[in-house]
């Protein structure tokens, strides 16, 4: 479509080379009434905005960079890097009967997890905690709304 742009975002590394990479890019939407994109999927890097959420972009030589949040959406972000590849599709599904999205990065191990306002987080924040000490994978928050 002709209205869906890549979004990038500029990553910042930590001491330990994390995250992998320097640029990430996003999905998104033109809003139809307003300025401003709509974030289509969910970021594995990221932390400045997720799903759904509506964002104002500057153009550097034709490419479309986050400037700044316009509007958050009410979603958290979750991921998490498995330890035992063999439990991605179990903890996907399992995360779906919560309601749920996700999406798979095979190249870095990761599942990014959107978490709409409509589903208490709290449920989901137990059932990755109760995983992770387990030992087979591990998560982050970097955007919790509530």
């Amino acid at each position: 479509m002709k209205d869906e742009v890549k979004i990038l975002f500029k990553l910042i590394q930590d001491e330990d080379g994390y995250p992998p990479i320097a640029v990430e890019s996003v999905w998104a939407k033109k809003v139809r009434t307003g300025e401003g994109y709509t974030l289509n999927n969910i970021p594995f890097f990221a932390r400045q905005a997720t799903l759904d959420d509506v964002v104002a972009v500057r153009n550097e030589d034709g490419h479309f960079w986050f400037d700044r949040m316009l509007k958050k959406s009410g979603n958290s972000l979750l991921r998490i890097v498995f330890f035992d590849l063999s439990r991605v599709p179990e903890v996907r599904q399992s995360l779906a009967a919560l309601g749920c999205t996700t999406e798979w990065n095979k190249n870095h191990n990761l599942v990014a997890v959107n978490v709409p306002s409509s589903v208490q987080i709290i449920s989901v924040q137990a059932y990755l905690k109760a995983k992770s000490e387990e030992k087979w994978l591990d998560y982050e928050e970097p955007i919790l709304r509530r």
